[in-house]
């Protein structure tokens, strides 16, 4: 859906890519992070439901619309994904009086990886929208996320997309999260290009559509934990679903 009828056509030299929820499916997130309670639950022999603590553990970690959560908001400092995981780890142990050890965090990062390597998922989608974007040589095609360096290499790696874009921008290299302006800053830097032309595209309103708002960017919110809420105006184009940019990219950089 179409939030702003401007006349005016763009000259856009650069698209942008939340990953978290916009290229990579959340819902795959949620069923690593079960597979990851069950070890958990035998491990310590825990009287308690995967369900139960996926809904702990990821309380520790995300927003209610599965956004990066900020361990020190008001500070604006970055915190490690490692560090969150680890701080989330012991937040579902403390309920049962258990402490870990090294070994048990240690046991813990492995199980990490394992599980994101083995059920992390990008929506169908996506390697179709990279090459059609790709296909177009005079746009600069990038990711800014809120997350590690490692683990962001880690995941492109797994999937074969690392080199299918011209620039990553995360949260670690910038030390600070979205919607602040310098992380959008360093990605436009190293795309050559201004605010006003270049697309953001992500599924948090207030990180990825007001963040990218305050830089000038066109925006598409692909809008799929909020609902309908008719607050969130700001964004230029409204989807619910990662395919239903094809359409708006296409008319946009043709």
């Amino acid at each position: 859906m179409r939030k702003e009828d401007k006349k005016e056509v763009k000259n856009y030299k650069a698209i942008f890519f939340d990953f978290g929820g916009t290229l990579m499916d959340a819902e795959s997130d949620n069923i690593a992070h079960f597979h990851m309670m069950k070890a958990v639950i035998k491990k310590y022999n825990l009287p308690a439901s995967p369900e139960d603590l996926v809904i702990r553990y990821n309380s520790f970690l995300f927003t209610k619309d599965m956004t990066l959560l900020e361990v020190n908001p008001q500070e604006k400092s970055f915190t490690p994904l490692l560090k969150s995981t680890k701080r989330a780890f012991e937040g579902i142990l403390s309920k049962y009086d258990i402490t870990p050890s090294i070994e048990d965090f240690y046991w813990f990062k492995e199980l990490y990886f394992e599980n994101h390597k083995k059920y992390i998922k990008l929506f169908p989608e996506t390697f179709e929208i990279i090459e059609q974007i790709r296909n177009n040589d005079s746009i600069h095609l990038g990711i800014i996320s809120d997350i590690d360096n490692d683990y962001m290499d880690f995941q492109f790696n797994v999937f074969g997309i690392k080199e299918m874009f011209d620039s990553i921008t995360t949260s670690e290299e910038v030390q600070i999260y979205k919607p602040e302006a310098k992380i959008f800053q360093v990605a436009l830097n190293k795309a050559k290009c201004q605010g006003e032309e270049s697309i953001m595209v992500g599924d948090s309103y207030k990180k990825d559509i007001i963040g990218g708002k305050n830089m000038g960017m066109t925006t598409i919110w692909i809008n799929t934990f909020s609902g309908d809420n008719t607050d969130k105006n700001k964004a230029d184009f409204i989807v619910t679903h990662l395919k239903e940019t094809f359409p708006i990219l296409n008319n946009l950089i043709k």
